[in-house]
């Protein structure tokens, strides 16, 4: 006997999100971040502005809900089966999706997300993604790993974050004129052959 499947106010409060955020993501990528309206918004997603603002507090915390949506990629790509390569490979795999992550987002959202007024991105993005880091090091750690100049997995972690946020500007200032995975794949193996 086949039981109906209800949905829970928080996955119907998700899907909305995830309608909201995609919306607001087409329309930015046409008029930009900037000419981006929540009435506008509103129209395309077919809601009225209070359905807005029961989700959102401003058009700003559309730009944090990357967080989220970088959060359940990032799961994606830790539970990905990564445990055949070596630190270096996994390290790579992690940061090069992350990269394309960020590009099939768009110019105007790289720019506006990693931009030193957005507190997102120094707390929690920058916390998720350095956990996960350090997660691929005490694990390679534990295999008999040493890194290089007795480094933590912090420290090293920290300094791949960075990096990597240097890279997303590098990329937003140049007008997304080059590959960005293929520029971070060959900065981070240049990088880590002197920390690993």
């Amino acid at each position: 006997m086949n039981h109906p499947q209800y949905e829970t106010k928080h996955s119907r409060d998700l899907k909305i999100k995830n309608h909201i955020f995609e919306v607001a993501l087409t329309i930015m990528k046409e008029i930009g971040y900037e000419n981006l309206t929540i009435r506008k918004i509103c129209e395309v997603a077919d809601i009225s502005t209070g359905k807005f603002y029961s989700h959102f507090k401003s058009k700003e915390d559309l730009l944090d809900f990357y967080y989220v949506k970088t959060q359940e990629s990032i799961g994606d790509i830790v539970k990905e089966n990564l445990e055949g390569m070596d630190i270096e490979e996994q390290l790579i795999t992690f940061y090069i999706s992350l990269c394309k992550f960020t590009t099939d987002l768009g110019l105007d959202f790289c720019r506006n997300f990693f931009n030193p007024k957005n507190k997102e991105v120094n707390a929690t993005f920058h916390n998720k993604v350095i956990e996960t880091t350090n997660l691929y090091l005490e694990n390679a750690i534990k295999n008999g790993l040493v890194i290089s100049n007795g480094r933590t997995p912090y420290e090293v972690s920290m300094d791949l974050c960075v990096i990597t946020k240097g890279v997303f500007f590098d990329w937003s200032a140049n007008e997304g004129s080059y590959d960005m995975s293929e520029f971070m794949d060959g900065l981070l193996r240049r990088c880590l052959k002197g920390v690993l």
